[in-house]
C-alpha cells in the first residue's frame, strides 16, 4: 500500500518527531504468557521532513504457531523458521518506542505489552512506551480493526497480517483527524502517555494483580477470597477478568464452565430471537430470565456474558 497520510505528517512536523505506526502478528492474543511469541512485524514510520518508511519481516518466534493462528493470519511455521528471531529486533523498538509517537490499533493492553515482554525474554529490559497513540481510543471508534475502519469509510481486504493492519490503522487515524481535526489524535495522545506511569486507578491495580497471578501460576485465584480483600464482591472480580478477556489478556478459559457454556451454545440463537425485541435488544436480564429457571448449575450472568462474546455481538 501506499496512501497520503498528510495529518499524521502534520502531527509529525508540529511534534517534530517521527511517528511510527505499528502492528505485531503472534502465537497467542495473551501477551504474558510463555507461548507467546512474534511472527510478524510492520512499520510505518513518518518523518517530520515527509518521507515514509516501510518494513515488514516475519520473525522466528521460536513457539509452534498454534493450528487456528496459523489459519486467521496465514503464517505458518514454514514462513517462520529460519528468520530472524527478536533478539533482532529488540533493540530497533526500544528506541522506537522511547523517541517516537507510537501509534497502533489496541495497541496499549496488546502489541505495547508484547514488546516490552518479548524484549525481556530476549533479555532487554526497560523498554518504556514515551508517548502512544492508541486508534481504537480515539472518538467514535470502536470494535475490531475492520469494523472501525469500514465506520469510517476506510475499506481493506486483508486484515491480521502486519503491514496491511498498519497501513488500515494510519488511514482509520487519518480519517478520524479528517473528521474532528488533528486536535484530536493530540488529545489521545496525552491519554495514552499515562501508559506505564503508575498512575493506576484501584480497578487496574487489581486487573495488574489478577494479570501477575495467571502469568505465574497458569489460572485465576479464589476469586471469593481476592474480592474479600480488595474489598469488593466476587462479581466484581469477574467483571475485572471480563476485561481482560475483552483486552485478550487471558484466555477465556478462566472464567468459562464448559457444561453451561455447552448448554447455552444450544440454545442461545433460539432464545436470542425470542427475548430480545424492543427496549429489550441486547440486554441480559431478558436472557438470563429466560434461562435461570432451566439452567445447569453455574448459570450466572458472566456465563451469559462469556456465551455471547462467543457468537461475536460483542455483549462480553
Amino acid at each position: 500500500m501506499n496512501f497520503s497520510l498528510p495529518r499524521l505528517l502534520e502531527l509529525a512536523k508540529r511534534r517534530a518527531q517521527p511517528i511510527t505506526v505499528f502492528d505485531l502478528e503472534t502465537t497467542t492474543n495473551i501477551p504474558y504468557v510463555a507461548w507467546m511469541g512474534v511472527t510478524e512485524v510492520g512499520l510505518l514510520t513518518i518523518q517530520p521532513d515527509g518521507r515514509l518508511e516501510e518494513t515488514s519481516a516475519f520473525v522466528d518466534p521460536e513457539r509452534n504457531i498454534p493450528p487456528f493462528v496459523r489459519e486467521l493470519t496465514g503464517i505458518t511455521n514454514k514462513d517462520v523458521r529460519g528468520q530472524p528471531t527478536w533478539d533482532v529486533w529488540k533493540e530497533r523498538f526500544h528506541e522506537i518506542a522511547a523517541n517516537h509517537l507510537v501509534v497502533g490499533y489496541n495497541c496499549l493492553p496488546f502489541d505495547c505489552v508484547v514488546v516490552v515482554k518479548q524484549s525481556e525474554r530476549y533479555g532487554l529490559s526497560g523498554t518504556e512506551f514515551a508517548q502512544v497513540l492508541d486508534v481504537k481510543a480515539l472518538p467514535g471508534v470502536s470494535g475490531k480493526l475492520g469494523e472501525a475502519a469500514a465506520a469510517h469509510g476506510v475499506l481493506s481486504t486483508t486484515f491480521h497480517r502486519a503491514m496491511a493492519d498498519v497501513w488500515t490503522t494510519a488511514l482509520l487515524a487519518e480519517a478520524v483527524a479528517e473528521k474532528l481535526g488533528i486536535e484530536a489524535l493530540e488529545a489521545s495522545i496525552a491519554k495514552a502517555a499515562s501508559f506505564g506511569s503508575g498512575n493506576s486507578s484501584p480497578r487496574e491495580e487489581r486487573e495488574k494483580e489478577l494479570t501477575e497471578f495467571y502469568a505465574a501460576h497458569g489460572q485465576l485465584p479464589d476469586l471469593d477470597a481476592f474480592g474479600e480483600a480488595h474489598g469488593i464482591k466476587r462479581s466484581t472480580a469477574e467483571g475485572d477478568v471480563t476485561r481482560l478477556i475483552e483486552a485478550s489478556r487471558m484466555p477465556r478459559s478462566v472464567l468459562e464452565n464448559p457444561a453451561v457454556q455447552e448448554w447455552l451454545a444450544e440454545r442461545i440463537e433460539a432464545a436470542i430471537g425470542v427475548c430480545w425485541v424492543g427496549e429489550a435488544q441486547g440486554r441480559l436480564k431478558p436472557l438470563f430470565v429466560h434461562f435461570e429457571g432451566d439452567a445447569p448449575p453455574g448459570f450466572d450472568y458472566t456465563q451469559l456474558r462469556l456465551a455471547l462474546g462467543m457468537r461475536g455481538t460483542g455483549d462480553l
